[in-house]
């Protein structure tokens, strides 16, 4: 999809979008602030949704292609700094640095703050109730916490499974078996999943940042099953 930024005001709406900051995004910064350029070009990246922009610097005679910022239901606040942006003289040579660094880039910059997100709502979750039992309907803070890992469950897991890491160990192959099973069975019943997230979230939440070195201990010999959430007691709003 390219673009037409023919106004000054419009071309700062773009770079207020892209996904870097400091260093990392000074080429495009300064293409963006100094060249002018009246176009830009958005590209999407079907593999991990990424979208990126890419503008030909006429002053220095290259391109530079950024990430931009991903949308909130891949990444609700974003607090860390974004991917590097890539610079090359050819389209040629600007489409393999995309490939070969911005991508990436882009993909461990997202999963690092998925996994913020997640550590910050689980903890929370935590500290803020008290063991025993939470009825249905779930407290609207609760509710969405838990919502938002949910979403992320999918690419944690295939992010542990990826063909590049480490080969995991029976008891993790049979820890995350165990982990989409349980969430399959929850059907209507929110209170499995529920409990699933306060009990075993942190180890799933270790394994994603961790994937290439063991981090979960062989389980004792009776595995415990996940019983009935916490129940909801005066807790911090959030």
């Amino acid at each position: 999809m390219v673009t037409a930024h023919p106004e000054r005001h419009a071309q700062q709406g773009l770079l207020e979008s892209v996904w870097a900051s400091g260093p990392s995004g000074g080429a495009l910064h300064k293409a963006l602030e100094t060249s002018h350029p009246s176009v830009s070009a958005h590209l999407r990246h079907d593999g991990d949704g990424a979208w990126l922009v890419l503008v030909h610097d006429a002053w220095h005679a290259h391109y530079v292609v950024g990430a931009m910022l991903p949308g909130p239901d891949e990444l609700d606040t974003v607090a860390s700094e974004g991917p590097a942006c890539v610079t090359a003289p050819t389209i040629e040579a600007i489409a393999a640095a995309v490939r070969d660094r911005l991508l990436p880039d882009y993909t461990a910059a997202l999963l690092r703050g998925q996994l913020a997100e997640a550590e910050e709502d689980l903890r929370w979750a935590q500290e803020s109730y008290e063991p025993g039992e939470i009825l249905e309907p779930f407290d609207p803070a609760l509710a969405g916490a838990l919502a938002r890992f949910l979403n992320q469950v999918p690419r944690l897991i295939a992010h542990v499974r990826r063909p590049q890491a480490l080969q995991l160990s029976p008891h993790e192959t049979a820890f995350l078996d165990s982990f989409e099973a349980t969430l399959e069975s929850d059907g209507q019943d929110g209170t499995v999943a529920m409990s699933l997230w306060l009990t075993e979230g942190d180890q799933l939440i270790d394994l994603a940042r961790n994937p290439d070195r063991p981090r979960l201990a062989p389980p004792p010999a009776t595995r415990r099953v996940p019983g009935p959430a916490p129940v909801l007691s005066a807790a911090r709003s959030r």
